[in-house]
């Protein structure tokens, strides 16, 4: 549980969401052209996206600051998150 980040958990929830959400509206994504099925794969794709992202920061973190990795980990997914989440919100 100590390996747990912000960016890790929202990328989590997005994944078990988006896949809850696919199963759920099947027969609408599967209309027979397959555009909804891809729709679904992009966003489960975000989500593994954000899991790397942690990844990669959590070892440059680890590799910079030796005092704390974490708290300046957390800090940059908390700005990458809300400025995700605003991006969003604009866009849409």
């Amino acid at each position: 549980m100590k390996n747990l980040t912000v960016l890790k958990v929202v990328s989590i929830i997005h994944i078990l969401l988006t896949t809850l959400w696919s199963l759920w509206f099947f027969n609408e994504l599967n209309d027979g052209k397959g555009w909804g099925m891809l729709f679904s794969v992009g966003l489960l794709a975000i989500g593994i996206i954000g899991l790397v992202v942690s990844w990669m920061l959590g070892v440059i973190c680890k590799t910079v600051s030796q005092e704390q990795p974490k708290r300046i980990q957390n800090l940059i997914e908390v700005a990458l998150v809300a400025g995700f989440i605003v991006f969003v919100a604009i866009t849409y």
